[in-house]
């Protein structure tokens, strides 16, 4: 009797309240396993188990569970039951957040300003689609007409095929090499004969080089070129004008090796008259046309004409070989790359236009899209919450039967006498803490579907309406379709 009141006593002097030690943290969310060794050491259980035990504590004829036990038994039960209680209010707090999210007014306000935006849009592509085709007004009037005017003038030519004017970018650098080139030339073969060298020589051959090239060369390219008009008076009047043409350039050039025999004749002759030479010319030129006196002045003579006829050829390159198709052609194609120009203006401005409201709504939309992030992201860890609830407090069990095993453990090591029959038997946590989850029961996200929804239409309206702008401003494809139509 007296041990048992020393143990009796020694147990209320160790006896405090024992702390809930929380199974559930809210702010990580997570749960939290109990640290057995950590209690048991903390409690003293084991030291309990031991003074008890050797008073032979609880006595072995004792069915039901000693204080030590029941207590231990009590603690795990009170922290299942508060753990369930702490993840059923924040699974609470959790719900209220959603219903929070769906009535917030900034929602509605939302709604408000995405209809606001898209009617304003569309506003703005309609004035800007006006703003638009007043720019292109006048370059489209062009184009149409001038591009009705060059088929009637292909009708007219009965010219089936496309302009050619492909070498036109070489023939003019052609053209004043040849007259470079036969300066020089022509000036090494009269500078012998010219009583001032070869400069005086350059500056006469300029002049010739100028009217075999420049003057004969323009003009007979042009009667080239009129020679395939498809009027039959003017052809016969290119035909006339280039035998002419090509018979007086003829006569120019063998008078100018005549010029150069004249030359050499008084060269040495310090007395001659040099005001004499033109009618000296003249009378070679008179006597007999072709015959010079030396070879240098036939060379000369050969050398303009050939440059004449260089320069003919490169001259009629310089268009299309149908008189007035090239000039007509880059005329129109100028029209047209100014109205490719404005019209890419204009739909440049359009887009902008959309762009900028279309960019308005779009912030609107991932604003929403971050609110439904965030609603999911609530709904999946309250789920995860729920569906690890079985998982987690079914932990209990086992750390009530290894808390209650450790005390019966250290009793049976202290005593003298047989353990009660009850120290076999397995102590059972409350079943319905564990096997009942606690609900989560979130509201459907009916309202932010619907502003999503609202936003998404406002964005497709607004697309709808800059395609249907963009198709008012006619492409070249269909202004070559009108004029053919007309």
């Amino acid at each position: 009797m007296v041990l048992l009141c020393l143990a009796a006593r020694s147990w209320q002097g160790h006896q405090v309240d024992w702390d809930n030690e929380p199974g559930f943290d809210e702010v990580k969310e997570r749960y939290v396993q109990l640290d057995l060794e950590a209690w048991l050491s903390k409690h003293a259980v084991r030291e309990e188990g031991r003074r008890q035990g050797a008073a032979n504590l609880p006595a072995p004829e004792t069915d039901g569970l000693d204080a030590t036990e029941e207590r231990i038994r009590a603690w795990v039960n009170r922290r299942a039951r508060i753990c369930r209680r702490n993840v059923s209010d924040h699974l609470a707090d959790l719900e209220r957040e959603l219903v929070d999210m769906e009535s917030d007014r900034d929602l509605e306000d939302l709604k408000l300003e995405v209809s606001e935006l898209g009617r304003n849009g569309r506003l703005a592509l309609g004035g800007q689609v006006e703003q638009g085709g007043h720019l292109l007004l006048a370059a489209k009037e062009a184009v149409r007409e001038d591009t009705a005017d060059f088929r009637a003038f292909r009708r007219r030519a009965r010219l089936t095929r496309q302009a050619d004017y492909s070498h036109r970018r070489w023939s003019l650098p052609v053209i004043l090499t040849c007259f470079v080139v036969e300066i020089v030339l022509n000036a090494t073969l009269l500078m012998e004969v010219n009583a001032f060298g070869l400069v005086g020589s350059s500056i006469q051959m300029a002049l010739i080089s100028f009217v075999n090239i420049f003057a004969a060369g323009m003009a007979m390219g042009f009667l080239l070129r009129q020679r395939n008009h498809v009027a039959l008076l003017r052809r016969s009047l290119a035909w006339i004008g280039i035998a002419f043409l090509l018979g007086t350039t003829v006569a120019f050039n063998l008078a100018i090796g005549h010029f150069r025999d004249s030359m050499q004749a008084v060269v040495n002759d310090p007395s001659a008259d040099v005001l004499a030479l033109g009618t000296d010319v003249v009378d070679r030129f008179l006597a007999n046309a072709a015959a010079l006196d030396s070879f240098q002045s036939y060379l000369l003579a050969l050398l303009g004409f050939v440059f004449f006829c260089i320069a003919s050829w490169k001259w009629l390159q310089r268009d299309d070989s149908y008189p007035d198709y090239g000039r007509r052609h880059r005329q129109l194609q100028s029209l047209r790359d100014g109205y490719i120009e404005r019209f890419d203006t204009a739909r440049r401005d359009l887009k902008n236009e959309h762009d900028e409201f279309a960019s308005k709504l779009e912030d609107r939309r991932e604003k929403l899209k971050i609110k439904q992030s965030a609603w999911k992201d609530i709904c999946v860890r309250g789920q995860h919450l729920v569906d690890d609830y079985r998982l987690n407090l079914g932990q209990y069990p086992h750390d009530l039967d290894h808390l209650i095993e450790e005390y019966r453990t250290a009793n049976r090591t202290a005593r003298t006498e047989p353990a009660p029959r009850h120290f076999e038997a397995r102590v059972c946590v409350d079943a319905d803490v564990i096997n009942t989850p606690p609900a989560f029961n979130p509201p459907p996200p009916t309202m932010l579907n619907d502003v999503m929804e609202h936003v998404h239409g406002a964005i497709e309206e607004l697309q709808d309406e800059y395609g249907k702008a963009a198709r008012r401003y006619p492409t070249l494809e269909e202004l070559d379709s009108d004029g053919r139509d007309a």
